[in-house]
């Protein structure tokens, strides 16, 4: 697609088709002097043996003598969907070029004779043009390539969750006796399912209900109740209003960074 000259400096290549031998090497020159260079081809099918190079820009006269300008832009296109394409000709089928331009095939196009200045700004343009095509599709594709991977990280970091969730409940309903995570109100966040048995209520109607409500029916905290102690640390108490009932509090961090109590209630 370039080619390196003297200071390193990347030079452009330009497949340049045409019949007429004078056109071609006229323009050759006028690419030259631009800094670009040109390849040769006298046909559509020796320009064809040349697509595999991979040129910057294709420019091809609208009418060949083994065929026309624009099949073999529409066929370059297959091949490198980012090389630039333009026709150079003084023979044109309007209504077949402008098609060609709708399509997609045809970039840009010239009139002979041509204006060098002309010819060689428009080319830069295509080229240009087709330049940020091709960077784009690339960062479009990185980003979706980034994003899928984001979305199978973010799935399998919920999946982990998940299984922790689940591991975590399992364990907090192997615990005998009752055991409630409470917030410091005294209203029950979560409870094992002894907690509920105890209180004789489903396992989804505990959050939300006081804990001296749930397991003893009382409408005033337990009088021995350690959740003011164990704002501190781990304490001893007694549930229940007569304080029958050993219980154990320990301060819990959560992840909103509020303190709730893990309460452990004789079985």
């Amino acid at each position: 697609m370039s080619e390196t000259v003297t200071g390193s400096v990347p030079r452009a290549r330009v497949l340049v088709v045409d019949d007429d031998d004078g056109c071609r090497r006229a323009v050759a020159r006028t690419l030259d002097r631009a800094g670009m260079a040109a390849d040769l081809a006298s046909g559509v099918a020796e320009a064809t043996g040349a697509l595999a190079a991979r040129h910057a820009c294709i420019v091809t006269e609208f009418r060949l003598a083994d065929g026309a300008g624009v099949d073999l832009l529409s066929r370059a296109r297959d091949v490198d969907p980012d090389v630039g394409r333009v026709v150079l000709t003084g023979v044109v089928d309007p209504g077949v070029l402008e098609d060609a331009v709708n399509r997609g095939a045809v970039h840009a196009f010239f009139g002979k004779p041509w204006d060098p200045a002309a010819l060689v700004q428009g080319i830069r343009a295509t080229i240009e043009r087709c330049r940020l095509a091709r960077e784009n599709r690339l960062l479009v594709g990185r980003l979706t390539d980034r994003n899928r991977e984001l979305e199978r990280l973010v799935a399998e970091r919920t999946a982990q969750l998940e299984r922790a969730k689940r591991e975590l409940e399992a364990i907090f309903d192997a615990w005998e006796g009752p055991v409630a995570l409470t917030a410091p109100g005294m209203t029950v966040i979560r409870a094992n399912r002894a907690y509920a048995a105890r209180g004789r209520l489903g396992l989804r109607d505990v959050p939300g209900r006081r804990c001296h409500e749930v397991l003893f029916g009382a409408h005033s905290p337990c009088p021995g109740c350690p959740l003011a102690a164990a704002a501190t640390g781990p304490a001893r108490g007694a549930g229940g209003p007569a304080g029958s009932v050993p219980v154990e509090a320990q301060p819990v961090g959560m992840p909103s960074g509020s303190v709730a109590f893990l309460c452990r209630y004789a079985a």
